[in-house]
């Protein structure tokens, strides 16, 4: 009888504790678009994401998805359109604070350029470093991702004259350039 007491004695303190309670599964998985890129530069970029781990604030998130830059036209270039796929890796590194890291591969394509008329199709290398925080609502299931950073194509296997401004007297080739995102998400 003692012993069937104590048993009940310790389920009535570890069910009054707390403990014996289901806490909600953490989300592991997102998907996410960018919101502003298909108004401002013609582009789009949609991500699914994965969490492979985390320790507190801490957390590491991989990244894969489809990058397109629709045809327009560059000034000191021709009519351009890039067709690629996107990894990255995003640390976090207090609350949504983060620095990520990612890298687009792809065929990009070139048309009537300004000074040679010629079309270029070639597979592209660039890669991006950013900062930014994640703003989590609607009970964490939705975010938005503000994110600011400098991107450089590092690889062109066909590459084409690039000039400095439109008198087209200047060639500079590719160059750093700063880059801005701001993505919404959703977590499940």
């Amino acid at each position: 009888m003692k012993k069937i007491l104590g048993l009940s004695f310790c389920i009535i303190i570890f069910s009054n504790s707390g403990i014996s309670q289901i806490e909600p599964k953490a989300q592991k998985y997102s998907i996410e678009t960018d919101v502003l890129w298909p108004f401002i530069v013609q582009a789009t970029r949609t991500h699914f994401t994965a969490k492979i781990w985390q320790k507190g604030n801490f957390r590491g998130d991989i990244y894969a998805g489809l990058n397109i830059d629709f045809p327009r036209d560059r000034e000191t270039e021709g009519r351009f359109a890039d067709y690629s796929l996107a990894t990255g890796y995003r640390q976090y590194i207090w609350k949504g604070l983060h620095a990520e890291f990612s890298q687009t591969t792809g065929l990009g394509v070139l048309q009537n350029h300004v000074t040679t008329a010629k079309t270029y199709n070639s597979f592209d290398w660039l890669v991006t470093g950013y900062i930014g925080y994640k703003f989590e609502f609607a009970n964490k299931k939705l975010y938005l991702l503000p994110q600011f950073g400098i991107a450089r194509v590092i690889y062109k296997s066909n590459p084409w004259p690039i000039y400095e401004d439109n008198t087209l007297t200047k060639e500079v080739g590719e160059s750093p350039f700063p880059l801005g995102s701001l993505r919404l998400g959703y977590n499940f």
